[in-house]
């Protein structure tokens, strides 16, 4: 059985610990263990999850998923499709829409009406449905990974304490193996918690940016059949502009991420670890984006911050698996800008994601070295 000192766990991720005493009943209010006071539930729950002897000895880049596993995957994704488009999406096109207005000689300052803003949307989602609904049937390619599945796996061994090393494999891990069906089963799960999100943000990164014509092309087409000296003059108007909407992208996912920091923070301050969902600016289909393991953080006060994390897609060295991320809120105009060893992609959105514990099977417990 591994053992946990408390000097361990409260250094270095909890260093405020060490000021005054602190009693048990103090640090059992701040990490919440689940339905037990136990010290040693405590102590796995102050942390800190060391990569190097928590994380798997194999990567999620080996895996090779079934047509029926791409299946199950694709099905979560359609299942998706109709929450994301009365989430966030639509309604930033119909915020837009009402911000809108111009100047009507003799009137003054109109908006655009109920039944013309409800005419653009209507137009405006069997585009964004086919456009959805194409990226998700192309989503599944070689090279894609288990990454969910890995996160969650991982932090179900290590909230029961179970020993990981190499008996639990090494790359390249089986997928139709115990523990392969297993972290594939998890990747489901994490799908099904997260999924909205991770759909959500990667068309408010990468297909509201182009649905801006096609909103353009119904408002033009809506005012037009409207006519009368409103209409008219809204027609003139979009007919001088060349972008008049300015949907989505890199700056809509910095607020977003904004919002997230702080719950990323919260949750480190009352557990060893979080699942953090990543969106990547080069993503050409939802599944490019990332899914892993947030292990203790660094505020700085002035916008910036630092993330260290466990990668699960390049784990071949014990002693490489965590890397700190430093990031960057304070570019409004260019959207989140992250810094950090290990990422090649540019990452535009980070956020917390939903975790819910489960018990590996029995035959994955090792016996202890």
């Amino acid at each position: 059985m591994r053992t946990r000192s408390m000097k361990d766990a409260m250094t270095p991720r909890h260093p405020e610990l060490t000021a005054r005493p602190v009693s048990c009943r103090d640090l059992l209010a701040q990490f919440q263990p689940v339905l037990s006071d136990s010290l040693k539930e405590l102590l796995i729950k102050m942390g800190p999850f060391v990569a190097s002897t928590d994380a798997f000895r194999f990567d999620n880049n080996h895996f090779i998923f079934t047509d029926e596993q791409v299946e199950q995957i694709r099905q979560r994704y359609r299942l998706t499709i109709d929450f994301v488009l009365g989430a966030s999406p639509l309604q930033f096109v119909r915020d837009a829409l009402h911000r809108l207005s111009v100047d009507v000689p003799g009137i003054g300052n109109v908006g655009l009406p109920d039944f013309i803003i409800d005419a653009v949307i209507g137009d405006v989602r069997p585009e964004l449905i086919g456009l959805l609904t194409g990226l998700i049937f192309d989503m599944i390619r070689p090279g894609f990974g288990f990454c969910g599945g890995m996160a969650f796996s991982a932090y179900d061994f290590y909230l029961l304490d179970w020993t990981v090393d190499e008996r639990l494999g090494t790359n390249p891990l089986p997928s139709d193996g115990v523990l392969g069906g297993y972290i594939f089963n998890r990747l489901l799960d994490s799908l099904d918690l997260n999924v909205g999100t991770f759909l959500e943000w990667f068309t408010n990164l990468h297909v509201m940016p182009n649905l801006s014509d096609v909103v353009n092309v119904a408002l033009l087409a809506a005012v037009g059949s409207w006519g009368g000296p409103i209409g008219t003059a809204f027609g003139a108007f979009l007919g001088t502009q060349v972008h008049v909407f300015d949907l989505g992208g890199p700056k809509a996912l910095l607020k977003s991420s904004k919002d997230e920091w702080p719950r990323i923070m919260s949750k480190l301050d009352g557990q060893a670890a979080c699942t953090v969902g990543l969106l990547f600016h080069g993503s050409d289909v939802p599944w490019d984006d990332h899914q892993l393991l947030a292990l203790s953080y660094v505020d700085n006060g002035n916008g910036t911050a630092t993330l260290t994390v466990w990668d699960n897609r390049d784990t071949p060295n014990p002693t490489a698996f965590s890397r700190d991320l430093t990031l960057d809120f304070t570019h409004d105009d260019d959207g989140l800008q992250v810094q950090g060893t290990g990422f090649e992609e540019t990452i535009r959105g980070i956020f917390l994601e939903e975790y819910s514990p489960r018990q590996p099977p029995d035959s994955l417990r090792l016996p202890p070295v």
